[in-house]
């Protein structure tokens, strides 16, 4: 637990002297897809997909502090064969708190926050979904060109045996907000 509180400590001093600083707020909606790193997940899970939100809050002309929001779809890998009527999927939906640092037109942004994992499991007619909530933490890396961002991050959930480490890719499209 102390790890995730010095993190935090060391993200709110590198933004304490850009607080004074007008910044940019935007709002991005994108498209992600994943692919897992591990043989726990990649085996059964190869590749996802999914969407994104994500709130950024200005806090100087080089920072940000973001909100992200995604939801993450990992079917089960077609050369599984399940009984008629079985199915199996992975389901993702992490929420992740972090401070973008600019270089522009390029970002580099850490991440802390919690990933809910779904397991769906299906066999008619029942079905059932397990679902537990693990920390989660990311490194996004990125470049912005009009109002298109595209990023690639390493996002890393789960206890020791059972961890989910992906290579996420990002493509979102940029709202700015004046507030």
């Amino acid at each position: 637990m102390t790890k995730p509180f010095i993190i935090a400590v060391l993200l709110l001093l590198l933004s304490w002297k850009s607080m004074a600083q007008e910044g940019v707020n935007q709002i991005n909606i994108g498209f992600d897809a994943g692919i897992t790193l591990n043989e726990y997940y990649q085996t059964p899970f190869p590749a996802g997909f999914g969407a994104s939100l994500k709130g950024l809050y200005g806090l100087g002309l080089n920072g940000q502090v973001s909100l992200t929001g995604n939801y993450l779809y990992f079917p089960l890998d077609p050369a599984y064969i399940l009984p008629a009527g079985e199915n199996l999927s992975l389901h993702l939906i992490p929420v992740l708190a972090g401070y973008r640092l600019n270089f522009e037109p390029f970002f580099f942004e850490p991440q802390l926050g919690g990933t809910l994992f779904i397991n769906h499991y299906k066999n008619e007619p029942n079905t059932y979904s397990e679902s537990n909530l693990e920390f989660t933490f990311a490194a996004e890396l990125g470049y912005i060109f009009n109002n298109v961002e595209l990023g690639i991050r390493y996002q890393h959930a789960g206890p020791a045996l059972f961890q989910l480490a992906l290579l996420g890719i990002r493509a979102a499209y940029i709202l700015p907000i004046g507030l």
